[in-house]
């Protein structure tokens, strides 16, 4: 009999065979075996479905009647879950072979922590190294970092799935972020120092269609924290102020792309003494689109 508790892995999926084989091989690969794949095909027109319904029974298959934003797709495929645990791999990103093992036996070893996540390698479209990241946060009460600077990789996370998980479902650029937020303000969280998941950057994950999107639904998740708890906002009343700084920043990016150059200015002008990066970013917005877009295509780089 299987004692080690069962993880049940979401996958969203639309549209996504040209990487879809690599990920899933990769959850099959584990050192840890005792899991699930809820594969949630938001009504793809490609390969997915076939390339999905190819594995054995451990892909639980559902195929939603038509697209749905992808807060409302995950939350779907979230209500299918039936593990002890909770883990997510979008279709064109990788896992290391340790990683649930790693995971799972740091969350059973220790029953006070609601989740955990870990570094990630970057990689291109072609699989090569980009760089490496790890998280900066102790174990704990990790909201103040994320406010500042948030570092949750949606895929590095393991959540005990004994705490209220839901997706927002008008969310369709960030109900990642919406919800790990709501973990970090909520319960204490486990960091690993360790590179667990090879996430890929491809050049159509971050479409200027949604730049409207950017600052409005991270906007949207800090209002929810700040209402829901306010002495909490007091508490980490600096770390808001950065968080907020980057909303302006984002608005003030997508109305670059709308062409609305001094409203940009206007809105990065309200943040701008938040800290040196700030008032950087202001400067260069005063001093014209050239300035301003050639700073963005080197940090693009």
């Amino acid at each position: 009999m299987n004692n080690n508790p069962l993880v049940s892995i979401i996958m969203n999926c639309y549209n996504s065979e040209q990487y879809l084989k690599e990920a899933i091989d990769s959850i099959y690969s584990q050192t840890y075996q005792n899991w699930e794949i809820i594969f949630w095909d938001n009504a793809s027109t490609d390969n997915s479905a076939n390339i999905a319904k190819s594995y054995d029974g451990r892909i639980k298959y559902y195929l939603a009647p038509k697209t749905t934003p992808l807060g409302e797709a995950r939350d779907l495929a979230l209500s299918k879950v039936s593990g002890e645990y909770v883990a997510f791999l979008d279709c064109d990103d990788i896992w290391v072979l340790d990683k649930l093992s790693l995971q799972v036996d740091i969350l059973e070893a220790n029953k006070s922590f609601k989740m955990c996540y870990s570094g990630a390698i970057y990689i291109d479209e072609s699989g090569e190294y980009i760089k490496s990241t790890l998280p900066k946060s102790n174990h704990g009460n990790t909201l103040d970092l994320q406010l500042r600077a948030y570092e949750i990789g949606m895929q590095s996370v393991l959540i005990r799935n004994d705490i209220p998980l839901y997706f927002n479902k008008e969310l369709e650029f960030s109900p990642d972020y919406d919800l790990m937020m709501r973990i970090a303000s909520e319960y204490s969280i486990y960091v690993i120092k360790d590179l667990l998941i090879k996430y890929r950057v491809v050049s159509n994950s971050l479409t200027n269609s949604k730049a409207d999107k950017w600052w409005s639904e991270m906007k949207f998740t800090l209002d929810g924290l700040v209402d829901k708890n306010p002495i909490l906002y007091q508490k980490h009343m600096s770390a808001y102020r950065f968080a907020y700084a980057k909303v302006n920043y984002n608005k003030a990016r997508w109305l670059f792309i709308e062409g609305n150059r001094s409203e940009a200015i206007r809105v990065l002008s309200i943040r701008k003494y938040t800290s040196l990066k700030y008032f950087f970013l202001y400067i260069l917005a005063v001093s014209g689109p050239y300035a301003w877009n050639a700073a963005h295509k080197i940090k693009n780089k």
